[in-house]
């Protein structure tokens, strides 16, 4: 599998997301919904709420008190109602409507003070989790200089659509979902393709 500039191997990537779920039970609990993903894009999809920013926090988006006003204050709907929760990056052609789509949402949460690439990231991801990465500092270190805004996306849209990576990715979901009933990496077996890929690139930056 290649993610970024950095390579892994199915069985490789098999104990690296074990290890993830068995020390990450809060987030995937909190955060990414699981079992079930039962609220993708949160209890009010095109509104950022009081529970996406308590669910954000769970991943380590370290909010400041002034973040909290100013998100629940940004005038997002119209571009929010513009992307389908399931959007998918895949489908997020560089230049397509979904593509000018997502930017401009993610144009809507830029230039606040103190709300990062990161920050905003898990807040988009959590909104639209098939379109948006979550992004932090070992995964700008695997994605090197395309680390953020369009070319971060275009990037990893690309290793989303690599034929031996789609290949990949399949047979990682296929084992997920074979995981005893007892292993907390079975969840993970539920999330989109994308959020597999950010974990891994997260892993992967870390490990260098």
């Amino acid at each position: 599998m290649n993610i970024g500039t950095r390579k892994i191997v199915v069985d490789e990537a098999i104990a690296q997301l074990r290890l993830y779920a068995e020390t990450n039970g809060a987030v995937l609990q909190y955060y990414d919904g699981l079992p079930g993903m039962t609220t993708v894009g949160g209890s009010d999809p095109n509104q950022v709420t009081f529970e996406d920013l308590g669910r954000i926090m769970v991943i380590g988006a370290d909010l400041r008190v002034l973040d909290i006003p100013w998100l629940l204050e940004v005038e997002a709907e119209k571009e929010l109602a513009a992307i389908p929760v399931d959007a998918r990056l895949e489908d997020a052609a560089p230049g397509s409507e979904l593509f000018e789509a997502a930017m401009a949402l993610d144009d809507k949460f830029t230039g606040h003070r103190g709300f990062g690439h990161a920050k905003k990231s898990k807040l988009l991801h959590l909104k639209r989790p098939y379109l948006y990465p979550v992004t932090d500092s070992f995964i700008r270190m695997t994605y090197g200089s395309a680390s953020a805004g369009a070319e971060f996306l275009k990037a990893v849209r690309e290793d989303l659509v690599n034929p031996a990576n789609v290949r990949d990715f399949k047979l990682l979901q296929v084992r997920l979902t074979a995981e005893p009933a007892t292993s907390a990496a079975r969840l993970l077996g539920e999330v989109p393709t994308l959020r597999l890929l950010d974990i891994l690139a997260s892993l992967l930056g870390e490990a260098k």
